[in-house]
């Protein structure tokens, strides 16, 4: 039902007597007119009064919100809206340089050392070599090998690789510049002669090259 704003509704009201007078034959023509413009004229008073009515919306029909003040003058609710707007996640993992990488080195491997005993034995003693090898894959520089003889009148002469000090039956032989560094996968040899009356036993009892056993003897 459709609702009439109250200067309409007067206007009507006063239409509708006039009509009633006319058909009851109580006004004339000149009492109608009057009475139509007093009630033309009431209404546009009211209408000035009385604001225009609102339709009310249907039922089921969607409510609109009214429109709040703009953030314009409200800097405080721009800088909150900011505020509150997520940072975009970064995709960029850290890059790792590969100057940061630890850089791995060949761990030392113990040196090797191999006796022999020379075929040209005699009364007066026999040749023999000492043999140092390196079985890492990085070079290695320094190495001692102690010989221990099995009488204290036997000697070692005729050194050539090494130089050789004496101990009472043990024997200490030293590299020489030359044969100081064995590179990888690589060996040094040192010769020598074992003098003395090798009629009896005259093989080394021991050997060991930096506190590891030697190969040949024992």
């Amino acid at each position: 039902m459709t609702r009439r704003s109250t200067p309409v509704a007067l206007l009507d009201a006063c239409t509708a007597g006039v009509g009633a007078l006319r058909r009851a034959g109580l006004g004339g023509g000149a009492l109608a007119t009057v009475a139509v413009t007093v009630a033309g004229t009431g209404a546009l008073v009211a209408g000035f009064l009385w604001p225009p009515a609102v339709p009310e919306p249907a039922a089921g029909a969607p409510q609109v919100a009214a429109a709040g003040p703009t953030s314009a003058g409200h800097p405080g609710a721009i800088s909150q809206q900011m505020g509150s707007a997520a940072a975009p996640p970064s995709s960029a993992a850290p890059s790792r340089s590969a100057s940061s990488a630890p850089v791995k080195t060949a761990a030392p491997v113990p040196l090797t050392a191999r006796f022999a005993r020379g075929a040209d034995g005699g009364l007066a003693g026999y040749s023999a070599t000492i043999t140092v090898a390196n079985p890492g894959a990085a070079a290695a520089s320094g190495w001692t090998v102690t010989l221990t003889l099995p009488r204290n009148s036997l000697s070692v002469t005729d050194v050539s690789g090494a130089t050789v000090t004496r101990d009472g039956a043990v024997w200490t032989f030293i590299p020489t510049a030359d044969t100081a560094k064995v590179g990888p996968a690589a060996s040094v040899t040192v010769s020598f002669r074992v003098s003395g009356a090798a009629l009896l036993d005259a093989t080394p009892t021991a050997c060991r090259i930096d506190a590891n056993p030697c190969q040949g003897v024992g």
